[in-house]
């Protein structure tokens, strides 16, 4: 089983690896830098990122990503979330629980 530590240093190394994200909008996907990487209170890591505001219109986005610093493929998750022209942008948390069983 693993200890405290070895968790804690689980969580560390999600939270340095992870360097940017991208969203999916019709079949184009767009980059998007981190606004934090965290290890929450609760023990969860917390990465979060803003989805654009500058692209005009309404828009839906179908997916988001994480990447680590290689630009390997970390994390994904289907999404549909639509932003209407008149909102600034998006802020979106993965949020990872960590645990032994």
């Amino acid at each position: 089983m693993l200890t405290s530590v070895a968790l804690n240093a689980l969580k560390a190394f999600i939270k340095n690896t992870i360097a940017w994200a991208s969203f999916k909008v019709g079949n184009t996907f767009y980059e998007a830098p981190l606004q934090s990487a965290d290890i929450l209170a609760d023990g969860r890591v917390a990465i979060t990122f803003l989805i654009d505001h500058t692209m005009s219109g309404n828009i839906t986005i179908t997916e988001v990503r994480l990447y680590d610093h290689n630009g390997d493929l970390w994390a994904s998750k289907a999404e549909n979330i639509t932003r209407r022209a008149v909102q600034e942008g998006i802020l979106y948390r993965f949020a990872f629980t960590i645990t032994e069983s």
